[in-house]
């Protein structure tokens, strides 16, 4: 059944412009809509087809809900998704249906006079439904790929139970182009016949009666003669080598029933087919690469929505503050855009002790994240290689452990950091000699250890610090192993969909970083605020909120240089002096019972030699000052101006205050920063937003309705040009 449209003025070609609009100013043409529909024709929902001379296609399913036009599907029960033209294969029992890959290929035989229906797609097979079918004559003319050989194999499946009379195009005899289907096909016939087909040619196509023995077709002319120059009524004859390789690509049943009959067209013994079989499965295995890729999700994601998502899910496992849960949802999400941002922080999971999660949360990030591999105990010679190779997602734990004195390793995840610093020379063998090799060792990284905060502060201060504690006996969180089936999957496809359709986007987006943030955390930040930004919704404001607060877990890592010069200003400050002497120096920064300087020289306090040596590298050396009647060695205040005002984390005109201050007002955040932020929102709004055509309606209702809307319809079939 079709659904009630009254209420709506707009109609299905507008809010396909509406909707897609983003990608209409990017240069994306409108080629087709097309309508699904039930056996009376009601729509049920529709499919956009958008076309670029360099980027490609670009198919985004509609539908009718709620009582607007939203970029998804409509909810339909498993298996049950409605084949196409579904009215013209109601309304002619009779006739036979053509089946093909995609709407596109339906149309142009349609109008040839043709009843041509698809499921959509390669992949959906199993979830349409294909009852209309049954008791029908039907002919299948897949693509020219091992996709289409699948879809082909898939469809005969499932009708041949249904009673179907099957017959299948016989591609192979078609001298397709690889990928190429029925649309090529009509435009080699134009080319060649000088004439556009008509459909007495379609009904001359070779056709085979079964699945088997379209694939016993192929291989009954194998050998090495030349292929015939009439390519439209002769098969081409095919190399041993092609048939192994097709071969190769079958599942055991599919190869068990064409082996007799293959392996007497090749004139070969049964058993020596096999043997060739396995070996090319064998050198296929070996070129594969051990990280498998994520099908993107079927239908367009409302980022905000998403982002919200992961940061329930990871709650779900973890004991974890709502704003560090946010952070890790879009630390997450940038290992899914690293090959359009430019720095790739590390998240850093720290845990005083152990049996806090922080094991349990590395697992969740790597369930989320794209070629994930674990590389702990790896070499450096090996990990720069791998990163080179297949551009993986790495997590470490116990890092603390990996990388006491193991500086080669310490070196590789600090030069993966920014784009353009991320590469490492070494020497490889080249014949008898060695020759110099740049290899990228770009990517994001994940490491997670007891006081990992406390590893060099080269990798702190390239890092997003995640907190971690004990779970107290009423905080409740589920077992990883408890998850439900698929959840991961669900989620990781989803984040493969957002980098997908929002790449551009988060590699253009600008966005506001406070001063609050210093010049590290506003690298590290970017490319997570980069991506709230385009998700919209709360999360711009959400981002640089928890961007604010956590930063200050690292500025808690300062160097001990910063961390002398801030306990220097506030012996100044609290002494009200402007200069001061070594000694009274040092007496004051070690009464300090919690600082580092009363313990500093191996249990003993700090000398004015350690002193002198450490302030030197700020340009501060001592002089002679007066001391009432004596002269002493000691510093004035003015020499320290420079240093204070470059290296301190607060203004050094006003009293110095722990981070913990941050918590007093707007959602934890100071009235400078949450004004800044607020006004940083607005200017980024001003100046880009998100793409509407790759969310759903919350988004899409931002964008104005485009004029020059036209609509030629063909009362023949359900495609129409918007």
């Amino acid at each position: 059944m079709g659904f009630d449209m009254t209420g709506t003025t707009e109609t299905p070609k507008q809010a396909a412009r509406r909707l897609m609009a983003g990608y209409l100013n990017k240069g994306y043409e409108a080629e087709s809509l097309h309508t699904y529909t039930d056996t009376q024709g009601n729509p049920l929902h529709w499919r956009i087809r958008l076309k670029h001379q360099e980027q490609g296609k670009k198919i985004m399913p509609m539908s009718f809900t709620d009582g607007v036009y939203k970029l998804k599907e409509p909810t339909y029960p498993t298996n049950c998704k409605p084949l196409y033209n579904q009215f013209k294969i109601a309304s002619d029992q009779d006739a036979a249906v053509w089946i093909v890959e995609g709407e596109k290929c339906a149309d142009e035989l349609n109008k040839l006079g043709l009843i041509a229906t698809t499921s959509g797609g390669a992949d959906s097979v199993k979830t349409t439904q294909w009852q209309p079918l049954a008791g029908r004559a039907v002919i299948i003319w897949r693509d020219n790929d091992s996709a289409g050989l699948k879809y082909q194999s898939d469809i005969a499946a499932i009708l041949h139970p249904l009673n179907c009379k099957i017959k299948i195009v016989d591609v192979e005899a078609l001298a397709l182009p690889p990928k190429g289907d029925c649309v090529d096909w009509l435009a080699n016939f134009e080319a060649q016949q000088g004439r556009k087909a008509e459909l007495s040619d379609l009904l001359s196509l070779p056709l085979v009666d079964s699945f088997t023995e379209a694939h016993t077709g192929d291989y009954l002319n194998a050998g090495d003669t030349t292929t015939p120059t009439n390519t439209q009524t002769q098969p081409r004859t095919r190399k041993d080598e092609e048939v192994i390789a097709d071969l190769a690509t079958l599942s055991p049943i599919e190869y068990d029933r064409l082996r007799a009959s293959t392996a007497k067209a090749l004139k070969v013994r049964p058993g020596t087919l096999d043997m060739m079989v396995k070996q090319a499965r064998a050198d296929n295995q070996e070129s594969e690469s051990p990280f498998q890729d994520v099908e993107p999700w079927h239908e367009a994601i409302n980022p905000a929505e998403l982002l919200d998502d992961i940061t329930g899910t990871i709650q779900r496992f973890i004991v974890f503050d709502k704003h560090q849960a946010q952070a890790a949802a879009l630390w997450v999400s940038a290992c899914w855009f690293v090959d359009v941002i430019q720095c790739a922080p590390i998240a850093l999971i720290n845990a005083p002790e152990r049996a806090c999660g922080k094991t349990q949360l590395l697992t969740v990030l790597a369930k989320l994240a794209p070629r994930t591999a674990q590389a702990s105990g790896i070499s450096p010679s090996v990990l720069f290689r791998m990163i080179e190779t297949y551009r993986p997602t790495l997590f470490i734990d116990e890092v603390e452990t990996i990388l006491k004195d193991n500086e080669d390793l310490r070196g590789l995840i600090n030069a993966g950091h920014t784009r353009d610093s991320a590469k490492v020379w070494r020497s490889v063998a080249k014949g008898d000699d060695f020759e110099p090799k740049c290899f990228s060792v770009w990517g994001m990284k994940a490491v997670a250890g007891i006081n990992a905060i406390k590893l060099a502060e080269t990798v702190t201060s390239r890092s997003i610090v995640f907190e971690l504690r004990r779970k107290r006996a009423e905080e409740n969180v589920t077992r990883l192993r408890h998850a439900e089936a698929g959840l991961f999957d669900e989620l990781s496809a989803k984040l493969a969909r957002f980098a997908d359709d929002y790449a551009s986007e988060v590699q253009q987006a600008r966005p506001h970083l406070p001063d609050e943030l210093g010049d590290r955390d506003q690298d590290n930040w970017e490319p997570l605020l980069q991506i709230a930004g385009v998700a919209g919704g709360h999360w711009p404001d959400t981002a640089l909120k928890a961007a604010l607060k956590l930063s200050g877990a690292s500025h808690s890592t300062q160097s001990t240089g910063n961390e002398l010069l801030t306990d220097i200003h506030n012996v100044f400050e609290s002494k009200n002096c402007d200069t001061i002497s070594t000694a009274d120096l040092i007496n004051a920064l070690c009464d300090d019972d919690e600082g580092a300087w009363a313990t500093y020289n191996r249990g003993k306090p700090l000398t004015p030699r350690q002193l002198s040596r450490m302030l030197g590298g700020y340009g501060i050396n001592s002089e002679n000052i007066r001391d009432g009647y004596s002269v002493k060695k000691g510093f004035k205040k003015e020499r320290f101006t420079d240093a204070f005002t470059r290296y301190l984390l607060d203004p050094p005109n006003l009293p110095l205050q722990s981070y913990k201050s941050l918590e007093a007002n707007n959602d934890g955040l100071p009235r400078v920063a949450y004004e800044t932020l607020r006004s940083g929102i607005e200017n980024r709004r001003a100046t880009l937003e998100p793409s509407p055509n790759k969310a759903c309606s919350v988004v899409a209702d931002k964008t104005p309705i485009l004029k020059g809307i036209e609509n030629t319809r063909n009362n023949d079939d359900d495609v129409m040009v918007f």
